[in-house]
C-alpha cells in the first residue's frame, strides 16, 4: 500500500503575511483557502497567492517541517521551502504508514473477515497485551517479538532550557524486542532455522 505523499507549503495573505501549511494535494488545498474554506487564518486575512510549495514525504515529516519552516522569518521561509531545503522525496518513490483502520481493513481482506470483525479481533489482542503486561507478565509472540514491562530506576535529568538539574522518578515502561523472523523480514533475509 502507496501512502499519500504530503506537500509543504506557503501562501501570501491580502495582508502580506505568510501561511504554513501541510497537503497531500496543494492545489486543491489552495483552492480551499482561496474559497474561504480553508483555514481560519487564511479566512480572516484573505488568502491571495500559493508562493511555494515541495514534497516533503509522510505527514509525520511534513508536520515536523511546517513547525520548522513557521520559526523563520518571511524570506528565509520563501528561500526554504522554494530551494526544497528538508530533502523532498520523488513522487516515484514508495512510501508506507500504515494507520490502525488499514490495518484493520488488510487483516480483513487477508483472513477474510468483516471489518468490524477485524476489528474487534485487533482490539482483543491489543487489550490482552496491555492487561499482561501491565500486570508484570511477558508476552512472547514467537518470530515476531516480544512485550514486557521494565523498570527505570530514579536518576538526575537536566532541563534542556534552563540546563538545571532535576529528578527524574522511578518508573515502569513498555518494552518491545523483536524476534528473529521479524527481524529478518525486515532485512530482507530469510531467518534462519534453528538446529
Amino acid at each position: 500500500m502507496t501512502a499519500a505523499i504530503w506537500s509543504l507549503y506557503l501562501i501570501e495573505c491580502a495582508d502580506g503575511s505568510l501561511y504554513t501549511g501541510i497537503a497531500t494535494d496543494v492545489e486543491r488545498r489552495f483552492g480551499e483557502h482561496i474559497s474561504g474554506k480553508g483555514a481560519r487564518y487564511t479566512r480572516s486575512r484573505k488568502a491571495i497567492r500559493l508562493v511555494a510549495s515541495c514534497p516533503i514525504g509522510s505527514r509525520s515529516a511534513a508536520l515536523r517541517a511546517e513547525i520548522a519552516i513557521k520559526q523563520l522569518p518571511r524570506e528565509k521561509k520563501i528561500e526554504a521551502v522554494r530551494s526544497q531545503a528538508f530533502t523532498p522525496i520523488h513522487h516515484d518513490e514508495r512510501i508506507t504508514t500504515m494507520n490502525k483502520s488499514e490495518l484493520i481493513e488488510i487483516a480483513a481482506k487477508e483472513a477474510d473477515i468483516t471489518k468490524a470483525s477485524a476489528e474487534k479481533v485487533l482490539a482483543a489482542i491489543i487489550g490482552a497485551i496491555t492487561k499482561a503486561v501491565s500486570k508484570g507478565d511477558a508476552v512472547a509472540l514467537i518470530g515476531f517479538g516480544s512485550f514486557k514491562a521494565s523498570k527505570r530506576a530514579a536518576r538526575t535529568g537536566v532541563n534542556p532550557k534552563t540546563g538545571e538539574k532535576l529528578k527524574i522518578a522511578a518508573t515502569t515502561v513498555p518494552r518491545f524486542t523483536a524476534g528473529a523472523g521479524f527481524k529478518a523480514a525486515v532485512a530482507g533475509k530469510k531467518a534462519a532455522k534453528k538446529k
